[in-house]
Order: structure tokens, then sequence, then C-alpha cells
């Protein structure tokens, strides 16, 4: 250890790449950690005083993964309630409907669309949260509301699924007399009865309790049996609302997209870095194999040296991440990725976690090197020339042209793929060509440098930068091969995603036969009144429970209007019967004229007759829309496809078809853009520290041919001239090859994109991202190349 030791004291400029790449993959770990630990469901706060919890049981899963729950009507939630609030401990039992509502002012609805989907509720479940009246009296008819940040007696404007209502405020609501903001957290209260009738169904029962929170739970679980669950402690956060579990979903992702890219990003670093280190001490790493040194323990100095170099940077690193985790919540909230109020709190073992994996990637980095320098002869201790004996091994050229021969069949057999593959198939096809050209990368520098320098050979210091880089061609690959990843990748995820948004607004547009459209504003969706008042069609969204034998399954349904449906009348029984698609009716096993058992959204049972099997079918299951909407009363429209001139509607707008198929495509692209540009600004960090480490490692190895360069009389600014060109040319080269690598790809995904599509696009070319990733590889180069120049040159 003490050669180790000394080792890694007097040549840590040679492991400098190691420790920052290290450092910087542990503080991105240890931040992502932190805000993924931070991130923890909750329960609602509007249940905060009931510890104790019942909701219907699980059926399974729906299309999400998440438990398929009938609800209760309100009569039944009404009558367990009143059996579970007799038993001993229990204060009260409380169900809890909820429906939509959303404050107006000023003509928009205001509040949080998705918040508002269930922020109303009946006034007896405001004592689930804890909340009371700080002023006022309690609603007792409809029409009448207690919530926070309003005055009794004030008249406030809402949207609900019925249309806008004027509702009087009764009393101002206060959480343990601390105010709880405008409807954000306590929400809207309004009588029980008119809860329930505005509500569809009951989905939880709440229990406030005078003691015993276990004997409780236990007792209520016997008396519920397999007809609900009970919910204490963690098991409550299971509860959050869906839109928040979505939010920390999406988040996540982005933390899951940079923790992964940052550890393959790291061991490329340091497994580059370890290779030219290697690379340059073949001399000293000849000479211990001279003085008896095995292969072993040449690969143990190495394993020994970039475990202390990872275990300092983990030190360094760790701390630094979570110090940065604080700092970063607040803009992932404002992007979207968290729910409103997240902050991070300091988590031990995402830093010692993070730690722990940078030591294993650094060590997974250095096994290739490690392996390839324990092999040196110990004749290479006499080895004086500067040219590389073999810049590209077996296994190199293998891993390339199995890359070439990979990408250029997908883009071969592209053509004849199913239209649903052929995106998948070029984007595959493209980071396997960026692979090959990285790998391939020591082989095309020399021809390519030759072209690129060709105008400037007979001039000197054409021919020294020329010479020196045709010399160094390991060197010219190391700082190559990063840019051209990067360069490529940036290109062809810019592109890609430019083209298939424009792509995807022509095909979006083209779903709907009208010019205009009625869609939300500033809503989760439209009320009954707007889609109403509109000359056109519509779908009513809901989801219902169908069972068939012994098994029970979720679907989502859509309402109808008869001549929507193309029923002709009821004497058949149509007005009461239900359309399925050919694949809903496969799953089902029933045919056309078979009668179905369905639960709706209300908890309500019901039985349908199956009145077709139709391929053009709306959805799963297409019911008629009085009985979706008798039945869930709480549901909103998505759209009106007008077919006449729309009128103005609250919380709508007509928009033409083109224009809304934008908005809904810039609204996803908003998220995948952000994805996009942090792990692409991650790519050119790691990208940065590669061929800076590279540079400052290779300028710094050739003290000898500069000093040379100044004793036959070149100025420092030549030096620098020749040195920064050399640099340049490498990034320049790197980037030459990432973009055409990247262009071909493309044509081949935008080939595709049409074949799917049925009609030409335009090819998008991200000039500026490309551009903008280079001049910053530029930058770093030069940088790292001048620094130890200028250095060398004042100790001259």
């Amino acid at each position: 250890m003490s050669t180790v030791w000394a080792t890694v004291r007097h040549r840590f400029a040679s492991f400098a790449g190691t420790f920052v790449a290290v450092a910087l993959g542990v503080a991105i770990l240890a931040a992502a950690g932190t805000l993924q630990l931070s991130s923890l469901p909750q329960a609602p706060a509007r249940l905060a005083s009931s510890p104790v919890l019942v909701q219907p049981p699980s059926i399974g899963t729906n299309d999400y993964g998440e438990p398929e729950r009938p609800a209760w009507t309100a009569d039944e939630a009404t009558a367990l309630a009143r059996e579970l609030a007799a038993l001993p401990g229990v204060r009260a039992a409380v169900p809890d409907p909820s429906f939509y509502v959303q404050r107006v002012r000023d003509g928009a609805a205001v509040d949080d669309p998705d918040a508002a989907r269930s922020d109303g509720h009946a006034w007896s479940s405001a004592a689930l949260g804890g909340y009371r009246l700080e002023r006022g009296r309690a609603p007792a008819r409809a029409g009448e509301v207690a919530m926070a940040g309003a005055a009794p007696g004030e008249r406030i404007e809402v949207l609900t699924a019925r249309g806008p209502e004027t509702w009087t405020v009764t009393g101002t609501v206060f959480d343990d007399g601390h105010f709880t903001g405008a409807g954000s957290m306590a929400g809207y209260f309004v009588a029980d009865a008119d809860a329930r009738v505005r509500a569809s169904g009951v989905p939880l029962i709440g229990l406030t309790l005078t003691d015993g929170e276990e004997r409780v739970a236990a007792a209520a679980q016997a008396l519920v049996g397999p007809a609900g669950s009970v919910l204490t402690g963690r098991d409550r956060d299971q509860l959050e609302p869906a839109s928040v579990s979505r939010i920390r979903w999406i988040g996540a992702q982005l933390l899951i997209a940079l923790v992964t890219l940052g550890a393959f990003a790291t061991i490329f670093v340091v497994s580059s870095t370890c290779a030219l280190s290697a690379a340059q001490r073949r001399r000293e790493l000849g000479l211990l194999r001279a003085v008896g040194a095995t292969p072993g323990q040449v690969r143990r100095m190495m394993y020994a040296e970039t475990t202390l170099i990872a275990l300092a940077a983990g030190l360094v690193g760790a701390p630094l991440g979570a110090l940065g985790a604080p700092l970063l919540a607040g803009p992932m909230v404002e992007n979207g990725l968290e729910p409103a109020g997240f902050t991070a709190t300091q988590q031990p073992l995402a830093m010692a976690g993070a730690a722990l994996v940078g030591v294993l990637a650094a060590l997974t980095g250095v096994i290739v090197a490690a392996r390839r320098a324990s092999t040196i002869p110990p004749l290479d201790a006499l080895r004086e020339a500067a040219v590389d004996p073999r810049p590209m091994p077996v296994s190199r050229w293998v891993a390339g042209l199995l890359s070439a021969a990979g990408g250029g069949a997908l883009l071969a057999v592209m053509p004849s793929l199913a239209d649903e593959m052929k995106t998948t198939a070029g984007l595959g096809a493209a980071m396997l060509l960026i692979t090959a050209g990285a790998m391939l990368s020591p082989v095309v520098i020399g021809p390519l440098v030759r072209v690129v320098a060709a105008p400037w050979r007979r001039s000197a210091t054409g021919m020294l930068v020329r010479e020196g880089t045709l010399t160094g061609v390991r060197r010219v690959a190391s700082t190559a091969a990063p840019v051209l990843a990067t360069v490529g990748l940036t290109v062809l995820l810019t592109g890609m995603i430019a083209t298939i948004e424009v792509a995807a607004g022509i095909d979006e547009a083209a779903e709907y036969p009208a010019a205009d459209l009625l869609v939300p504003s500033g809503t989760p969706g439209l009320s009954e009144a707007a889609v109403a008042a509109q000359p056109g069609s519509s779908r009513l969204e809901t989801r219902v429970l169908v069972t068939v034998g012994t098994t029970t399954t979720g679907y989502d349904a859509v309402g109808l209007t008869r001549t929507e449906r193309g029923d002709t009348g009821e004497a058949d029984g149509s007005a009461g019967a239900v359309v399925l698609n050919p694949e809903t009716a496969s799953e089902l096993g029933v045919t056309a004229g078979r009668t179905l058992a369905l639960r709706l959204a209300d908890g309500t049972r019901a039985e349908l007759p199956v009145r077709a099997v139709d391929p053009e079918a709306e959805a799963p299951l297409v019911l008629p829309r009085e009985l979706v909407r008798a039945h869930d009363p709480d549901a909103l429209t998505n759209l009106v496809v007008l077919d006449g001139t729309g009128t103005a509607a609250a919380g709508g707008e007509v928009l033409p078809v083109a224009e809304y198929a934008q908005r809904e495509v810039d609204e996803e692209g908003r998220l995948v853009d952000l994805f996009l540009w942090a792990l692409i600004g991650l790519s050119a960090g790691y990208t940065g520290i590669a061929v800076g480490n590279t540079l400052l490692m290779a300028t710094a190895a050739r003290r000898a041919e500069l000093r040379v360069l100044r004793l036959t009389g070149a100025g420092r600014g030549q030096v620098l001239g020749v040195l920064s060109a050399e640099a340049l040319l490498a990034v320049g080269v790197g980037a030459l090859l990432g973009a055409a690598v990247a262009g071909l790809s493309m044509i081949g995904i935008r080939a595709a994109v049409e074949s799917e599509l049925g009609h030409d696009i335009a090819l998008v070319i991200p000039w500026g991202a490309g551009t903008a990733v280079t001049v910053g590889c530029a930058v770093v180069a030069v940088l790292a190349t001048a620094v130890p120049a200028l250095r060398r040159g004042r100790a001259a």
C-alpha cells in the first residue's frame, strides 16, 4: 500500500479525471437518492385526524398497476359507517364522498385542475382533517359552503361537473386555529346531502378515535371482513391522490435516468482515464515487471490506486450531493416533478450508498485497463518511441465491427419491419452506429486527419499538428470518442424528438374531422352545461366493473347519446344496452345478445344486454350517456368535436384542431424536453471531464516534446497554437463523425415515421444543439491544453 499511496500522491494529475468523474457521479447519486427517499407518498392532509381508514376491497389492478376498487353506494357507506361507529374506542365513523369543484375568478377557473377533481367534500368529513369553524356556521343546504379564505356571507363563483354555480359561504374553516389557504388543503365543504348527490359513490370511511388505534383497527377489520380493508399508520399513504403520485413517478423517472447515465458515464471516464494512464506509464509498468512484479501484482496495484481515489472522491461527492439536494427541490416542484410543498430531508443512507456505488463504478471502469497493463512486457521499460504501438486491440476491433454490422443491418431491414417497430429499430441502429464510431475512431482518425489537415500541410504549424496527431492516435481517439458520442446523441435525440413532435401534431389533428373543438381551459374537463350548449359530439368517460362468472374486471367506458351510438329506437332495448369492441368481447367471452353484470361508478349494480360488438366502438364499452351521467355525476367530458359554431362556456375554449393538437404535443413535449436536456447536460458534463482530463494528462506527459520545440526556437504562443490546433482538430473530428452517424440514423427514422403515418414529414436538424455541445467541448479542450503548457513554459 505504501507504493500505491506514493504513486497516487506524486502522480495525482494522472488520476484527476477519475477523481472528478467519481466525485460528480457520487454527488449526482447522493442528490438523487436524497430526493427520492424524501419523496414518499403521504396521506392527504384532510385525513390527518383519522388514524384508521376503511376502504372498499381491491378486485385486482387496473391498466396502470393501481388497485381497482369499486365505490360504495351512499346507502352502503352510511350503513357500514353506522356499524363502525358502534365499535368501542370510535368517536365517529364518517363517509367521505369527494367531487370536482373549482373556484372561478374573473371568468377563469383557478386552483390546480388535478387537485380540484377531489376538492369537494361533505361537511361531516371536515372532522377527518381536524378542520373546524372559526366563524359562521356549517352548510345545511344545497348552494352553501364552508371553506378557508372566505368570510361568512360572501358569494363565490365555482365550476362543478354540472356547470357554473354560485355558492354562499356560511363558515370559515381553519385547521387547529391556523389558516390553511384558499381551498388548497381544506377544500370546499358542502352539506352532507348535497355531497352525496354530487359524488360518484363513496370511496372511503374515516374513523376518529377516543383511544386504542390498533384495537379499533383490528375490530374494524373483523367487522367489514372481505367487504373492505382497514388502513393505519404508513398504510394510509396509499390514499395519496393519483395526480400527486403521478407527479412523484415522473420525478422518479428523471432521477433514475440521471443516476443510470451518471453511473455509465463514470465507468466510461474512469475506463478511458485508466487506459490512457496505463499507456503513459508503460515504461514504468514495464520496469516493475522487469524487477519481478507479477501480472497479478500489477492488477492489484491499479485496483488499489483506483479504490483510494474513488474513496477520496466519495468523501467529497457525497456531502456535495446531500447539500445540493435541497437546492434542487424547488426547481423540481416548479417543473412538475414533485408535488407542491415537497422538501428534501437529510438521508444518510443515500450518502453511504452513493459513495459505495462510486467505488464499485470506478473498479468496474479499471478492469480492462488493469488487465491490459498486467500484460506489458518487461522490455517496454527500454522503449523510447512516442508512436502508439497498437492503438486498436483485437477486442476493440471485434466490438466496433459487430456494432457497425448490427446498426447497418437494422437500417437495411427497417423498411420491411412492422410500422410500430420501425422507430424503435431506427433508434437502436443509431445507438449501435454511434458505439461503432466511438470504438473504431482510432482507425478512422488517421485518414480523416490527413484530409482535414491537407490545406495546411506545407506550413510548419500544419505539419506539426498533422504529424503530432497521427503519432498520438490513441490520445486523439480518447478525445474524439466522447465528443463523437455526445454530439451524436445530442443531434440524434433532439432531432428525433423535434421531427416526431412535428409528425405527432399532424397525426393528432387528423384524428378529428371537425375544424374546431371545445376543449378545457384551466380545468380537468368540461362540465355538463358546457357540453349541452355546443353543436357537436362528445364522449363522457367513466369506469365500470364487469363481472363474468367469478371474475370481475375494470374497463374504461364512454357514454354517448343515442344519435352518437347509432341507435334506431327503444323497441329493441338499445336505449339501455352496451356496445363492446371486439377485444373486450373476446376477453369477456360474450357475444351480442348476452347480458353483462356491471358495477357503475357510484357503486350501483346493473345488468345490461350487449347490443352489438362493433370494431369501430370508441372505447372498450359504450353506454348510453344518460346512464353514465346518472351513475357518475362527477364525470367530466374531455372535449367536444364541433359541427357548428361553438359558444362561450365556463371552463372551456374553442380552438382550431391544428392549434389544439399542437398544444397537446407541446404539453407532452415539455416534460420530454426537460428529460432530454437534463440527460444531454449530464452527458456534456462528463464529456468535458473526459476531454479535459485526456488533454491535461497528454499535455503534461509531453514535457520533453515541448522542451524540444522551445529549444528549436518556437515561442510560447507558437507552442500553444500547435497544441490548441491539435485539440481543436480532435474535437472537430469527433463532432463530424458524431453528426454524420446521427444524420444517417435520422434519415432512417424519418422514413420509418413517414411509413407509419402515411405522409411526408420534415426532417428537423438541430444545428443549434449540436453546435453548442461542440463549442463547449472545444473550449474545454483548449483550456485543458493551455494550462499545463503554460505551466511547463514558465518552468522552462
